[in-house]
């Protein structure tokens, strides 16, 4: 697991367990967001090029820079 999932495993379960208030429900729903996580990065195009290649990292600065 990279640090990017780990941070995304974590603030995944902070919000389910946040919203669900059961630990096993938020385990679940942060592997999910995992396992989504890394099938986006494997989806490609109609021309063949990769999805994730088609994103602009700038457009989510903000969002990164007021992350807790």
């Amino acid at each position: 697991m990279t640090d990017g999932e780990r941070l995304v495993w974590a603030s995944s379960y902070a919000l389910a367990h946040a919203r669900l208030g059961d630990a096993v429900a938020a385990v679940h729903a942060a592997t999910l967001a995992i396992m989504e996580l890394r099938e986006a990065s494997l989806r490609r195009t109609d021309s063949g090029v990769h999805t994730i290649s088609q994103v602009d990292e700038r457009d989510f600065i903000d969002e990164i820079v007021s992350a807790p």
